[in-house]
């Protein structure tokens, strides 16, 4: 089975190389929103508005290329020494400005107000906005930042290795049938979630375990403790980052009969490996799936 996965990824990549092959400019390309941005010339100086798309063009061997990122970009170590423009909702304008990117990339949640001031003040700027919903989108992403960067070779590599982890993942779990609900923790004060529609729903469909957050829509839903309790999830996973303290939720006669709870089954993942949709997506999938199965 094994080599038969590795035959596959192989035969993956051979086709992805012939249908992406070196980008001759000027391109068209399409980004998350649907906007069709023409480029003439490979970008020299790209701004990063958030820590994924940082993560992905590091990944792709863009240090020379990144002139400013944003003060939650602190991975990998590069990023820290970059030009700092700002947090996520509020980023310094005139700093961007200043730093005169020939590309910006940023998420379809960036504000939108700030968005549309910068496309006026940098009118021969290229802005790609990406909103990947599920792991598959964080692909496409990852090769479409590679094609328009001149780096597709590298964006193929970290495309191939992805994938290639994500079908031993899909091997292990053939014949698993979905069965443990889950909760999924983003914060406490209220408690937030996250919805089938994320790209955080995504990886808990992938490992095949069942969300108790069933709505699409709102994609970061706040739940009530009359509702996590109706639920009564076998597990909990809290994001490091969130300001929860495990023993916080093991502890809280509310949730005492939760499964969960009862059964010690309340655990923290990395946030950044899992909040983040770039290449470290595949490490906070195999991370989920250590908890969930850890006899696989």
């Amino acid at each position: 089975m094994k080599r038969s996965l590795r035959i596959l990824s192989i035969i993956v990549l051979l086709l992805l190389c012939i249908s992406f092959s070196k980008t001759n400019f000027p391109i068209e390309v399409k980004d998350d929103l649907g906007r069709v941005i023409k480029f003439s010339q490979i970008p020299k100086r790209i701004v990063s508005l958030a820590p994924s798309s940082t993560e992905i063009l590091f990944a792709l061997g863009l240090d020379k290329e990144i002139v400013g990122v944003t003060d939650f970009c602190d991975y990998p170590k590069q990023a820290q020494t970059k030009e700092k423009v700002g947090g996520f909702s509020n980023p310094n304008v005139e700093k961007i400005v200043k730093l005169n990117p020939d590309l910006v990339v940023l998420y379809k949640s960036f504000p939108k107000e700030i968005f549309n001031q910068l496309t006026q003040l940098l009118p021969n700027t290229n802005f790609i906005v990406l909103d990947p919903k599920n792991f598959e989108d964080v692909l496409n992403n990852i090769l479409l930042l590679g094609k328009i960067t001149g780096k597709e070779t590298s964006a193929l590599k970290i495309h191939g290795n992805m994938l290639r982890r994500l079908k031993e993942i899909e091997r292990k779990l053939t014949f698993i049938k979905p069965s443990k609900k889950v909760l999924f923790l983003l914060w406490n004060d209220p408690f937030i979630s996250a919805s089938p529609s994320t790209f955080i729903g995504d990886l808990f469909k992938k490992l095949k375990v069942i969300n108790i957050v069933e709505n699409e829509t709102p994609e970061y839903p706040i739940l009530s403790i009359e509702y996590i309790v109706n639920k009564n999830p076998d597990y909990i996973i809290i994001g490091e980052m969130s300001g929860i303290n495990i023993d916080s939720i093991i502890n809280k006669p509310e949730f005492s009969s939760i499964s969960a709870v009862k059964n010690r089954k309340v655990y923290y993942v990395n946030d950044d490996l899992v909040f983040r949709p770039g290449p470290r997506l595949i490490d906070g999938l195999e991370a989920l799936f250590r908890i969930f199965y850890p006899n696989l």
